[in-house]
């Protein structure tokens, strides 16, 4: 028996959920695989501790996972010695990754072992062979994408469809393109509609009040997406999406298509008109002196469209925006400083493009090269410049590509973005994904409503150490919990999958919000109250698992 105790965890993952709603599972087969080897070297000191390291339903291509970060937090802690796994693919499969990890276990002296094969990295010849097989498997997953971006590229060209959401007005059959008739006409009345209306915004609130709603996207697995009321950003796709003309468009080149076209030449070309003619507002507001840069877009506390206003002193002119005069029933009418609203909101947006928010958070989940990406970033520079310095009309055409709408309220400022105006103006490739809404929350500004509406906009540096103040994601993100939690307590005798499936929820989803709606009452109440930590946000709940003692997640999320 050997003198030193060496003390063993075993680290299971699974990259899909499917199985793991039973009773013994992919990730119980490799902990018992696992156990039964460490038990082999009990002669070597080897002692297995209690604590389980599970990850399921996580991808190995990153390292956003909860079982991963708490194994490698305790190594740190210097509480382990020896990593079990079942394959060296269930710790990652990216080189990059694994070099951070093992820089970790180096640090802390430990060390892991594959028990299915031949290698362990407790001896040099085992890092060397760990070595080599993790670059020949990055390089393999390198040139597989890069085959089938050649081959997405070859087929489009062609005139091929290759997937992704199934745009209004088509099904998929045989994996091509094939008109629906009751959707397509649809799709030529949205059009017809926007020439009657001219205005984007006045067709979404018209389709909307009658009933139209988005195509619902049906999937294998998980909800189905779509069946939602009609966004400017949708309609807007909608409107300039030249598969309705029978072509493919593939980074920014039109083929033609083996689909056959809904749309005639004469309505597209009119509608493509309208578009470019309202692309940059009207030609009134670019001969206006003092453009309004927001106009159509504001939106008071009640939800109310606001409108361009001014007062004239002497030879000084003073712009609002005021609550449209028509939508004043009983409640006080809004009304904020034109001039301070548009520098914030401008300054805000350059900020968050010029910091790389925008770019990075656009490109996550595109396929991006290095030089297309420093070519977006190249880009951002300039509409940074632009917003901040650029003129009058450059700053109007920019806000009407990017700002889909500003909601006010009494403590902040909410701007929802255009994603698909984002990504055109990055230079970034047209995304195949369903359009997300993307939105900047202005904490930092304080707005008073009386006989009118006034803006606070503290300096700079009481509004960067000032507290986070209401985060509409993160409360948004509580009230799901809530949700989610009744709807379990309802079903009392369903298992979490059986209730997803019924209701035609994300099993994992719905699981998470699960575990936040446990959370300490004065937890929620600080979020409710916009008081919780600048570090506390939606994406931190979600993807860090959470302690059971109340007094335990005070500490783990900041809060004293």
């Amino acid at each position: 028996m050997a003198d030193k105790k060496l003390r063993c965890a075993v680290y299971t993952r699974k990259s899909t959920e499917d199985g793991l709603e039973q009773e013994f599972n992919s990730l119980d087969a490799q902990y018992e695989a696992c156990a039964a080897y460490a038990l082999s070297q009990q002669h070597e000191g080897w002692v297995l501790i209690n604590d389980r390291y599970d990850d399921g339903g996580y991808s190995g291509g990153d390292m956003e996972r909860p079982g991963l970060k708490r194994l490698l937090a305790d190594i740190e802690a210097g509480q382990i010695d020896i990593v079990l796994l079942y394959k060296i693919d269930r710790l990652t499969r990216s080189l990059t990754d694994f070099s951070k990890i093992v820089e970790v276990m180096d640090a802390a002296g430990a060390s892991f072992v594959s028990i299915t094969q031949s290698f362990n990295t407790t001896t040099s010849m085992g890092r060397l062979t760990l070595n080599m097989l993790l670059s020949f498997a990055q390089f393999e997953r390198e040139v597989t994408g890069e085959r089938i971006r050649d081959k997405i590229a070859a087929s489009k060209k062609k005139g091929m469809w290759m997937g992704g959401p199934v745009p209004l007005g088509y099904e998929v059959k045989d994996r091509k393109l094939i008109p629906v008739k009751a959707e397509a006409k649809q799709v030529r009345h949205i059009m017809q509609r926007y020439l009657a209306l001219g205005s984007v915004p006045a067709l979404a609130e018209e389709l909307n009040a009658q009933g139209y709603r988005t195509k619902v996207q049906r999937r294998a697995s998980g909800p189905h997406k779509g069946g939602c009321i009609f966004r400017r950003g949708t309609l807007y796709h909608l409107l300039s999406n030249r598969i309705y003309r029978g072509m493919i468009v593939h980074k920014g080149t039109a083929y033609d298509g083996e689909h056959e076209a809904i749309v005639d030449e004469e309505l597209w070309e009119q509608v493509q008109f309208k578009l470019k003619e309202n692309a940059c507002g009207s030609s009134r507001r670019k001969r206006h002196q003092y453009p309004s840069l927001l106009v159509g877009k504001v939106f008071d506390g009640e939800a109310r469209a606001m409108t361009p206003s001014h007062a004239q002193r002497g030879k000084k002119r003073y712009r609002y925006y005021v609550t449209r005069p028509e939508e004043v029933d009983g409640s006080p009418a809004w009304r904020v400083n034109a001039h301070d609203l548009e520098r914030l909101i401008c300054d805000r947006l350059a900020e968050e493009i010029a910091e790389l928010a925008l770019p990075q958070n656009l490109s996550q989940s595109e396929e991006l090269d290095a030089r297309s990406l420093e070519q977006a970033l190249a880009k951002a520079d300039l509409l940074s410049a632009n917003l901040r310095s650029g003129t009058g009309d450059k700053k109007a055409g920019l806000i009407d590509a990017l700002v889909d709408r500003v909601d006010l309220a009494e403590t902040d400022i909410t701007v929802q973005l255009i994603k698909a105006g984002l990504m055109d103006a990055l230079n970034l490739p047209e995304s195949t994904s369903e359009p997300t809404p993307i939105s900047i929350c202005i904490p930092a500004v304080k707005v008073r409503r009386g006989h009118q509406l006034r803006l606070i906009v503290p300096g700079e540096n009481t509004a960067r150490n000032k507290p986070v103040q209401r985060d509409p994601k993160l409360i948004a993100l509580i009230a799901d919990a809530l949700a989610a939690r009744k709807l379990i307590e309802e079903n009392p005798n369903l298992s979490i999958a059986s209730i997803a499936e019924v209701n035609g929820r994300c099993r994992t989803r719905l699981g998470n919000l699960l575990r936040i709606s446990c959370l300490a009452p004065d937890i929620v109440q600080s979020i409710v109250e916009g008081r919780q930590p600048s570090s506390l946000s939606a994406k931190t709940l979600t993807r860090n698992p959470l302690p059971n003692d109340w007094a335990a997640q005070r500490k783990f999320l900041g809060i004293i």
